[in-house]
């Protein structure tokens, strides 16, 4: 670094005013006269020479150029405009159009968006129901286990084959989880199990439930029984018995109060179905089967007033289960599913409470050796252990205190769901005699606002006991 030393007298600028009116400035070796404002008077020797679109400030001894707003500096004496919205420099949304203006910008929210351009919302022209969120311009992010336009349709676990029944079980969906009913030919031996469905063989000879003719021997199957004729009853009937009357075997038709099931005799065993609607062929809006057929039995939401249901259609609506009954709405209060956590949370928005982190964690509840131990499959588990499902390597399983809880990796070998989440299995201690399938275990799957999964619930209602109530939101 070279320094050089000022010398006043050599170096400073001569001056034009005064030694009297000369002042001196700190840090500054030479005097200075008293300051003309230049921006007081444009151009000459005593004036200012900004240009346009600049603003004079004056300084000690001399002034600058100052850029207005919106504009950019190009020499000393100039400025030009600054297009804000080529250059990026602008606060507009990024779901905004920015337009320049003379100086400055503004900004507008583009179509199916709403704001004031520097924050803009997605506009749903339908409300988002049930936890969903309007994420862009007229489509919903719905929360699992719903779907539909506006979050307004339950997720049909059972119809997307998203459930863990077994073979002796059928799928029943609810709003938001779905629970596993035993099939026909099987009962449930345990009135109070919530925690999981056991499904056992019904011995339909034993109990009068079978149609064999007084002449066959009736003879029990898992899930069913068959009829037999024994070779020393030459007289023996393989004909089905119903009510008071007689059906010849091979018979198939309708039977009176039955009129909606197809029925048939097969070798003394009488099955019904349920005739199957086909609302596409024509005249079936008049078949008094088929109600969903006619759309005089239709039911419109009660808050999305474009949404149409047809007759058997469920969905929900301020915590209640709705269905769509011959025209009528009929709601009652959702069922939620039992939950397998400690601290179940439930928040102001949500109808059911829900479990957060894992509910199969051994370290929550009471997962001590002391426990009380756990049986699947005809093994004891003690309490605070884990082990891997024999049968499915894709399923872990921890016992806490009697309770056998068991997360299922939908992902384990590659394999696929529609939907895709981890499922948690659960289920109570239930002491077997058998090392079969017949214990199904109950399924949890943590949403939102619910849980899921499949439990041994007792039936509310029946198709015969139905009793329209007011739907909430009803006129």
């Amino acid at each position: 670094m070279n320094c050089k030393k000022i010398v006043p007298e050599r170096d400073c600028p001569k001056l034009n005013c005064p030694v009297e009116v000369q002042y001196s400035i700190p840090e500054h070796c030479c005097n200075m006269c008293p300051d003309t404002n230049e921006c007081d008077r444009e151009g000459g020797l005593d004036g200012h020479h900004c240009h346009q679109n600049t603003i004079c400030v004056n300084t000690p001894g001399s002034y600058l150029c100052q850029c207005l707003p919106g504009y950019r500096r190009i020499d000393r004496f100039n400025c030009a405009e600054l297009d804000e919205c080529s250059t990026g420099e602008h606060n507009c949304d990024v779901n905004a159009e920015c337009i320049n203006t003379q100086g400055s910008y503004h900004c507008v929210c583009k179509e199916g968006y709403t704001g004031d351009g520097y924050t803009c919302q997605p506009v749903c022209k339908h409300k988002c129901i049930n936890g969903g969120v309007c994420t862009s311009p007229g489509k919903c992010s719905c929360p699992q286990g719903y779907t539909g336009h506006s979050c307004e349709l339950d997720l049909d676990e059972c119809a997307t084959d998203t459930h863990r029944c077994t073979n002796a079980s059928i799928c029943v969906n609810m709003i938001g989880w779905y629970y596993c009913k035993c099939k026909n030919g099987y009962k449930n031996p345990y009135k109070d199990n919530n925690l999981g469905l056991i499904c056992e063989d019904i011995n339909e000879c034993n109990s009068s439930l079978h149609s064999c003719h007084p002449s066959a021997q009736c003879k029990n199957t898992d899930g069913g029984y068959k009829c037999e004729c024994p070779p020393e009853r030459p007289t023996c009937k393989l004909s089905c018995k119903f009510e008071e009357g007689e059906l010849p075997n091979g018979w198939r038709g309708l039977l009176t109060n039955h009129l909606c099931q197809e029925c048939e005799c097969n070798k003394g065993v009488l099955t019904c179905e349920q005739l199957k609607c086909n609302c596409s062929l024509p005249n079936m809006s008049d078949n008094n089967c088929c109600p969903e057929c006619n759309p005089r039995h239709s039911c419109r939401h009660q808050e999305l007033r474009h949404v149409i249901f047809n007759h058997g259609d469920h969905w929900s609506f301020q915590c209640h289960t709705c269905e769509c009954y011959k025209g009528e709405i009929d709601c009652m209060p959702m069922i939620c599913p039992p939950l397998f956590c400690d601290n179940p949370v439930k928040n102001p928005e949500d109808c059911c409470g829900h479990c957060e982190g894992d509910p199969c964690s051994l370290t929550t509840g009471n997962s001590s050796a002391t426990g009380q131990s756990c049986t699947y499959r005809g093994r004891t588990i003690q309490s605070g252990s884990q082990f891997i499902d024999p049968n499915d390597r894709c399923t872990t399983c921890n016992c806490k205190d009697g309770t056998l809880c068991c997360n299922y990796n939908i992902h384990c070998g590659g394999y696929q769901r529609p939907v895709g989440y981890g499922g948690v299995v659960a289920s109570k201690n239930v002491h077997s005699t058998s090392d079969s399938d017949n214990v199904k275990q109950s399924s949890y799957r943590q949403l939102a606002a619910h849980s899921a999964g499949p439990y041994n619930i007792e039936s509310t209602s029946s198709e015969t006991e139905r009793r329209p109530k007011r739907a909430p939101g009803a006129g």
